[in-house]
């Protein structure tokens, strides 16, 4: 129940995120627009937004402890895969080994499935291979360079620096054809890049979801930005004033006056 929008701007030297407020309990029956961004920052030139449900805060913190000193974003990456492995177990064990057989550890789990019925054994495993956290981290910042790295269940990491962007959450198909459709590069600028973001934020809405506040945070080398909300405004008017022309404009008349050629299917077999 949120959208995260990440891009790498300036041919590498810049990260921008645009994201929204909105999350939401576990099982999805409340969701609710926070007051707070959902970056937070976990060294000097990197950030981390959450995509999912509200209940791992744990998570963040420890991944920020892990983090502290590390300039790498790969090893800040392989903190945060860590931390959402270890915390993917515990709820493993508490929630499926503990409940369905008393097995209290995964050293436990791994000495005593031998010896357990073969059904139980395959409907542990079946339930251990299948669980998720349900939630999502987008890590994006600068080392060298501009990256974005994803962490997802069950617990791996994936580099979109090639792609040069990343759109995670309930409207991502819609926010990922606003980048296709600007055949965006890493080569645009900062202000292109804030804009065909911001928009693809604001089509992502059109999915449900989605909070219609918006965040916007800009890392170089001089550090980690937040855009003031006057420009997130401006932005705003921008985009509805697009939006008013493109809809105002109908159709082409060329459109309007087509005559359309056809002929009769034919059907195998007549």
């Amino acid at each position: 129940m949120t959208q995260l929008v990440a891009a790498i701007c300036e041919d590498g030297r810049k990260v921008i995120t645009v994201s929204d407020r909105m999350v939401s309990t576990g099982d999805m029956t409340l969701a609710f627009e926070q007051p707070r961004t959902k970056a937070v920052q976990v060294s000097r030139r990197a950030i981390v937004l959450t995509a999912g449900t509200i209940h791992e805060p744990d998570l963040i913190r420890q991944a920020r402890d892990e983090a502290k000193g590390k300039d790498s974003l790969v090893e800040i990456a392989d903190a945060l895969k860590s931390v959402f492995q270890e915390i993917r177990e515990k709820h493993i064990v508490d929630e499926v080994l503990r409940r369905l057989s008393g097995i209290a550890s995964f050293a436990e789990w791994h000495s005593k499935q031998t010896g357990l019925h073969d059904q139980l054994a395959m409907i542990l495993n079946e339930e251990v291979r299948n669980y998720r956290l349900n939630l999502s981290l987008m890590l994006a910042g600068l080392d060298s360079e501009g990256h974005i790295i994803c962490i997802l269940d069950p617990g791996t990491w994936r580099s979109y620096d090639n792609l040069s962007f990343c759109c995670m959450g309930m409207g991502d198909r819609h926010a990922d054809n606003v980048f296709a459709w600007y055949q965006y590069s890493r080569a645009f600028s900062l202000n292109h890049t804030l804009y065909i973001a911001f928009e693809a934020k604001k089509r992502a809405e059109m999915a449900g979801g989605v909070g219609q506040s918006t965040d916007i945070v800009i890392i170089d080398a001089a550090g980690i930005q937040k855009v003031a909300a006057e420009t997130v405004d401006f932005l705003g008017e921008i985009y509805n004033d697009r939006e008013a022309k493109a809809q105002g404009t109908g159709f082409d008349q060329r459109i309007t006056e087509l005559e359309v050629q056809s002929s009769t299917l034919e059907t195998p077999g007549d």
